[in-house]
């Protein structure tokens, strides 16, 4: 298992929200991150690192 950075912007505040995620590959905190995305209309972007690299970025469409 690997350890994944989910920074969180959300509208309601000036500085992303960090969560910190365990998911077997890449594609599961994809997964974990759209799900965590659409789980408030006020989040905006969730940011997806490993080790301090930025893997992905998924937005809320406009």
């Amino acid at each position: 298992m690997r350890t994944f950075s989910f920074f969180i912007e959300d509208k309601r505040y000036a500085a992303p929200t960090l969560q910190f995620v365990i998911a077997a590959d890449e594609q599961r905190a994809r997964e974990l991150a759209l799900r965590e995305l659409g789980a408030s209309g006020e989040h905006l972007a969730i940011e997806v690192q490993e080790n301090g690299r930025t893997l992905f970025r998924e937005q809320r469409p406009a």
